[in-house]
């Protein structure tokens, strides 16, 4: 295994860099190596900043922090894809607009204020987080963006498969009611499916280690 060699340098130096990023003194001792992917560090600080950020879907496990650690490693490994690709960067404007987003879940700016402290990282590791979503998301939609359309045959059976999506003032709802929504979310199924095999081709290919 190549990283074999070089993780407990990784170790290491870890616990006081994390992506750049300094922890804080009295987060070194709490912190620590979860994982390792296209050689980026992902600390335990990086699992609950995205956690209590809540920049992931909050999965219904008990403990969330092996199914986010799971996110975290492909969101890097897409990182490290979207690196050497022309992306456009978003603006100053967008970016505080996610933020804006972000403090509206957390409930406040003092909130945002309480945590960042806890989890290591400032204001501007977050934008930074933010930006590189932003990024991610142009690079798939452009590199998704030719999904095939789904068959009638298709629609029908999503429709018939998902009953409870499909209602008109809580009432169950026609085929041909709801024909153009069955088609959105089908066809959002179809390219989710692209993105998901994308991703595990990634996996596949990728130098990963999970330090647990």
């Amino acid at each position: 295994m190549r990283w074999g060699g070089r993780l407990v340098f990784v170790c290491a130096v870890a616990a006081a860099t994390v992506a750049g990023r300094q922890v804080p003194a009295d987060e070194q001792l709490l912190d620590r190596v979860l994982a390792v992917a296209a050689n980026q560090v992902i600390m335990l600080s990086d699992v609950r900043a995205f956690i209590e950020f809540k920049l992931v879907e909050p999965p219904a496990a008990a403990d969330p922090a092996p199914e986010v650690l799971t996110a975290l490693i492909e969101r890097q490994l897409i990182l490290s894809e979207v690196a050497g690709r022309f992306v456009e960067e978003p603006s100053e404007d967008e970016i505080d607009g996610r933020l804006a987003a972000l403090v509206t879940r957390l409930g406040g700016a003092d909130v945002l204020a309480s945590v960042l402290p806890t989890v290591g990282f400032t204001i501007d590791d977050l934008r930074q987080v933010l930006r590189d979503d932003l990024r991610v998301e142009r690079y798939l939609a452009r590199r998704f963006q030719g999904v095939r359309q789904p068959t009638e045959a298709e629609l029908v059976e999503y429709f018939e498969q998902h009953p409870g999506e499909f209602q008109i003032d809580g009432r169950a709802a026609s085929f041909a009611q709801v024909r153009d929504d069955v088609r959105r979310r089908m066809t959002r199924f179809l390219r989710q499916g692209s993105i998901d095999a994308w991703i595990a081709s990634l996996i596949e290919r990728a130098d990963v280690v999970r330090v647990q």
